[in-house]
């Protein structure tokens, strides 16, 4: 059965400046050189960030910028996120082609596991993974800071891999003590340092390769109505026609369905609707997202069950 391809995140967390910008940004230059051996070439990153003017990018490696967008050679894209978090992912989900991976650079005060909570909003996403950069000459200082430590412990509880950053800032037993202090609070995470952000992209991306990262357990209140569900032959035009009742709070919808002309993908973004011929056998997956003025899941069950074919 063909299905919806999931593509997996990650999280870039830690404090300011701790070199989230600077790991990025090794990511997005390496991740498609087939002349690195160490690492997987290839592979198109879509990268989420505060803001994209920050990122060291090579001009030479900019195909093309575009509104908060820009493209680079090798296949990856650097997004700016705006002011909503939720409609920053559905942007990000319309590319044609998906991504390969998705990573976010939370902002130096963000709780990553509200990020991931926005995230699940959509099914076809994945957590791949948390990983959060803790600077080593300033953890001292950020960890005491009773305006700041929650916050701070918190991007540190989060943590799938943690990363020690500017290691070449703090002296040997500052070291010593900050890895004894990380491996009591986090003892079966991975940890590493990291100088200026260079580190094997397989040792960041594709955490969740080899065990299961459970999804937060945190109840995020995004506002947003979503209805995922597996829907039998349905003649394109009706889906469609259920989907203009929804105007305007519908935002987003997909599916890889089949009628009687065949199988066939239906997108609705940007308030235009498609539908195109589907190669492969349609897994009837078909997700639906929303303002809060839309009907509620249980209402859109009712919808888009009706007058299904048997």
């Amino acid at each position: 059965m063909n299905r919806l391809p999931q593509i997996p995140l990650t999280i870039i967390s830690g404090f300011l400046g701790s070199g989230k910008t600077s790991l990025l940004n090794h990511l997005l230059t390496q991740s498609g050189l087939e002349n690195a051996p160490s690492e997987k070439s290839g592979r198109r990153i879509t990268a989420m960030v505060n803001d994209f003017g920050a990122l060291n990018i090579d001009a030479e490696l900019i195909a093309a910028k575009h509104g908060n967008q820009i493209a680079l050679a090798n296949g990856c894209v650097c997004c700016s996120i705006g002011d909503d978090l939720m409609r920053s992912f559905m942007d990000v989900m319309q590319q044609s082609p998906l991504p390969d991976h998705i990573v976010i650079e939370a902002s130096g005060v963000a709780e990553p596991r509200r990020i991931a909570g926005f995230a699940s909003v959509d099914p076809q996403l994945r957590l791949d993974g948390i990983v959060t950069l803790v600077d080593a000459s300033a953890h001292n200082v950020h960890s005491k800071d009773p305006y700041l430590a929650d916050n701070y412990a918190k991007q540190i509880e989060a943590a799938h891999l943690l990363l020690i950053s500017k290691p070449d800032l703090a002296d040997t037993a500052t070291l010593e003590n900050l890895e004894s202090e990380l491996a009591a609070q986090k003892p079966d995470v991975p940890m590493a340092h990291v100088t200026h952000g260079v580190l094997p992209i397989d040792l960041v991306l594709g955490l969740n390769g080899d065990h299961k990262i459970p999804q937060p357990q945190e109840i995020i209140e995004h506002g947003f109505v979503q209805w995922a569900g597996h829907l039998t032959d349905i003649p394109r035009a009706a889906l469609i026609a259920k989907l203009e009742n929804l105007r305007p709070h519908v935002l987003r919808a997909k599916g890889v369905l089949r009628d009687a002309e065949g199988a066939y993908v239906l997108h609705l973004a940007g308030g235009l609707i498609t539908t195109a011929p589907y190669a492969g056998k349609a897994s009837g997956h078909f997700v639906i997202i929303g303002q809060p003025q839309m009907p509620d899941a249980a209402a859109l069950e009712k919808i888009f069950r009706q007058n299904e074919a048997a």
